[in-house]
């Protein structure tokens, strides 16, 4: 595979029988996306089901489960939808022409508080109260829907991240075997802490993605990091948790500092928007989409445009084009050259040694051998440009590296020896195609064979017949 920008993708209607999803795999989707917003267990299951049956063997198919987390919506509405022109006054509350029943909410909003609707398309401001049901004039009109969010401009809930409903669906998502899980709203370290905590009851392999969507998490990044696998760049309720124009900063920073502490980033929301009723993107989002991939995200996200789109397979098309074009502009010396000279953990002073080495030698490809993956991740964070094959003898792992620049693995039984793990390991590779009779390629390994964390081997190999 020449792309190196992994793609997730999520499910949805549009994309919603065995056919349509094994089509979003041959598109090219790495990592398939379940919004636990919206839908039931039983569909989802069946949803793993398929995927699992059509997961190729070299480059497997993740699923991350997103949890809703303590998302404020309006109630359902007559006619489904209410359409509110700028300048009228309407009402919100539990009595209101918007319902509104939350209590933490309610209890929070106050007369004179903006609320952005949706996407923050529409836009309120509370007037004089009345049990709980507040007037409010409208700044900007729109259309409000049934089951929309509702954003307080400018406060910040308190609660847990993990409402009654998410703990029911880390259970059943951990049961149907997901790879990952996301929790929503994060705003600290001890949020991802909550959550490893659920996840342990029933899956402690399971990866934990922070979204990262809040001030605070900004903020707090690099202690989220430290308790994470995978964050994600979550611009859809960033943009409205704060100003729009601190959006792309916010952006910058996170994907830097996941780079930093060797942790995938998914750059996620309205990536190729435009697709949900157009089967060609806009400028502007193809160079969103390039400008992510050139600051160093591990992935990219589609979620309306496969999940409800007219377009889902063209969706994924062209942002694989546009992913393999923008890499060709990827300087990899130059990424390599800002890493950590001397780097204190051992795995990652090996890493950065083989991407140096890559970098001299031009290999065919580096090959790492791992157990839980740590090696392959830490290699992907110096982006050398040989491609990162991975061989492990864990299937849990061998899914979870679907998510992380550059790492392509195979599964393959637990090996006796190092040797034997290097030569099966590229049989393997031969056999898929991806190597060939004469080809070198620079080996990461550990000594003895099969355990964790003991990255502690590098050689130049040729394949040989």
């Amino acid at each position: 595979m020449k792309r190196r920008t992994k793609i997730v993708a999520t499910l949805g209607p549009a994309v919603a029988t065995e056919e349509k999803l094994k089509e979003l795999i041959e598109a090219g989707m790495n990592v398939a996306r379940i919004n636990c917003s919206h839908g039931d267990w039983e569909t989802r299951r069946q949803w793993v089901k398929w995927l699992r049956e059509h997961s190729p063997d070299f480059g497997p198919i993740g699923i991350l489960a997103d949890l809703q987390g303590p998302k404020f919506r309006l109630g359902a509405m007559s006619g489904d939808k209410l359409v509110l022109d700028t300048g009228q006054t309407t009402s919100i509350g539990p009595k209101g022409d918007l319902p509104l029943f939350q209590p933490e909410i309610l209890e929070a909003m106050d007369p004179g508080d903006r609320l952005l609707l949706g996407d923050g398309d529409v836009e309120l401001k509370l007037g004089k109260e009345s049990d709980k049901t507040f007037e409010a004039k409208v700044l900007e009109g729109g259309t409000v829907k049934s089951k929309q969010g509702v954003t307080v401009v400018g406060k910040v809930f308190r609660s847990s991240c993990l409402t009654p409903k998410d703990l029911e669906d880390v259970k059943d998502a951990c049961e149907a075997g997901v790879d990952f899980l996301a929790l929503s709203y994060v705003h600290s370290a001890s949020d991802m802490i909550e959550l490893r905590e659920v996840a342990d009851r029933y899956d402690k392999g399971v990866r934990l993605c922070a979204k990262i969507e809040t001030r605070d998490a900004v903020k707090n990044i690099d202690e989220i990091l430290e308790v994470s696998d995978v964050v994600m760049v979550a611009r859809g309720d960033m943009g409205l948790q704060m100003d729009i124009e601190e959006v792309p900063i916010a952006q910058k920073r996170i994907i830097h500092a996941a780079r930093e502490a060797g942790k995938p980033v998914i750059t996620a929301t309205q990536m190729l928007e435009s697709m949900m009723s157009n089967n060609r993107p806009t400028r502007a989002e193809a160079t969103d989409v390039a400008n992510a991939i050139l600051d160093g995200t591990d992935a990219v996200m589609l979620s309306g445009e496969t999940a409800a789109g007219a377009y889902p397979m063209e969706s994924v098309r062209v942002m694989a084009r546009i992913a393999e074009t923008a890499e060709n502009y990827f300087d990899n010396d130059v990424w390599l050259s800002k890493s950590d000279p001397e780097p204190k953990e051992e795995t990652i002073a090996i890493s950065f040694a083989v991407a140096q080495l890559s970098k001299l030698l031009k290999p065919r490809a580096i090959l790492t051998m791992t157990t839980s993956g740590h090696t392959a991740r830490i290699i992907s964070k110096f982006r050398p440009k040989a491609p990162i094959f991975t061989a492990t003898w864990s299937q849990r792992t061998h899914r979870q590296l679907s998510v992380v620049w550059g790492v392509n693995s195979i599964h393959l039984p637990i090996p006796s020896s190092t040797d034997e793990q290097i030569e099966m390991a590229l049989e393997a590779f031969v056999r898929h195609k991806k190597l060939k009779i004469g080809d070198n390629v620079i080996v990461s390994a550990g000594v003895p064979a099969g355990m964790p964390g003991n990255t502690n081997l590098i050689m130049l190999q040729q394949v040989r017949a």
